[in-house]
């Protein structure tokens, strides 16, 4: 009996050894289709989406109701687009792979430290047409890059971008200050708060 048991094991794993290459093909098929099937539901949700707009891979919009893509704009892999104050990208753009594009920001200046979870500035982010960003950019919100600009891989976009601009990283600097009186004001009450507990 064990000897039949492992006869038809081992022709059945022979069998499936055989087949796994047609499996993983369609594997790959399946996983297409349905990556292409989630864009074309997201492109569904957007505030205007263009023709020929084309989504490489994985991609995560969040409020997609607030996004507007123009004709013609290619977004990389694992791209993070944070529509929550809007994003408006223009014709023939480029958006690399690792890009984030924020719109909102928690408020600092709030009642808590670090920062209120639930309270978001928005501000709305601009790209023109004919732009290209390169690959792990981060667009901070509020910010307008003009038509035909280039944003080179890995910089972090604190400022508008003339129209036509090449830009590329820059290094470490302090943009401004907190207001310290505020800060110390709820540091101290959240030490005072800790020592009760």
């Amino acid at each position: 009996m064990k000897q039949i048991k492992n006869k038809i094991t081992n022709k059945l794993d022979r069998i499936l050894v055989s087949l796994i290459p047609y499996i993983v093909k369609w594997q790959e098929y399946l996983q297409t289709k349905i990556r292409e099937y989630k864009h074309q539901e997201l492109k569904r949700q957007l505030k205007f989406v263009g023709s020929l707009v084309r989504f490489k891979q994985d991609i995560r919009i969040d409020h997609p109701q607030n996004v507007s893509l123009g004709n013609k704009v290619y977004i990389g892999t694992n791209v993070l687009l944070d529509g929550r104050g809007g994003i408006a990208i223009g014709d023939n753009s480029t958006i690399g792979f690792n890009v984030v594009i924020l719109s909102a920001n928690h408020d600092y200046q709030s009642n808590a430290l670090p920062y209120e979870h639930a309270v978001y500035i928005h501000k709305p982010v601009a790209i023109g047409r004919n732009v290209w960003i390169g690959a792990n950019v981060l667009i901070v919100p509020g910010i307008t890059i003009g038509d035909g600009a280039i944003v080179a891989a890995g910089t972090v976009v604190t400022a508008n971008i003339e129209p036509l601009a090449i830009v590329g990283a820059q290094p470490n600097r302090t943009i401004k200050y907190r207001d310290k009186e505020h800060y110390e004001k709820l540091a101290s009450k959240q030490i005072s708060q800790t020592e009760v507990s």
